[in-house]
């Protein structure tokens, strides 16, 4: 986990997770966010799933960044998650997820949280930042969002 000093967003990586489809993967985000005080139990799942039904959040080619705006998260929170086995969600070219990328971000969503997405959308940020996280560099993936595409 690196949490980056200028935008303050905390990244982490998490392996070989035993999901098997989107509730189960939504529901790991919130056992990691939750505390249980601060944020409830559910409440994190429960917003993730939302944004979903809205409209889905894959890019293709295995890849999905689920995101969602969460009331009383102290910071935003990329999760960057690899399933141990491919999972099926909405995506445009109907391949399974074998990679998410979760964004957290406070309730209500800033101009600087909506760029932020965006820059995880890119296709020039996207491969090289697939790549600092598979390798595990948290800090080098937090230091590459933060200078833009």
């Amino acid at each position: 986990m690196f949490l980056q000093p200028a935008t303050r967003l905390q990244v982490e990586v998490h392996l070989g997770v035993p999901v098997t489809d989107t509730a189960e993967l939504f529901d790991f985000v919130d056992g990691i966010v939750c505390d249980g005080k601060r944020l409830r139990a559910g409440s994190v799942s429960r917003q993730l799933m939302l944004r979903q039904s809205r409209r889905g959040t894959g890019l293709g080619n295995g890849i999905a960044i689920p995101h969602a705006a969460v009331r009383h998260l102290v910071r935003p929170r990329l999760i960057y998650i690899q399933p141990l086995g491919a999972i099926d969600m909405d995506t445009p070219d109907r391949k399974p997820v074998s990679e998410a990328l979760t964004l957290l971000v406070r309730y209500p969503p800033s101009p600087a949280d909506h760029a932020l997405l965006e820059r995880l959308r890119s296709p020039r940020m996207n491969p090289v930042l697939l790549d600092l996280l598979r390798r595990g560099c948290c800090a080098d993936a937090a230091e590459h969002l933060a200078a833009g595409p």
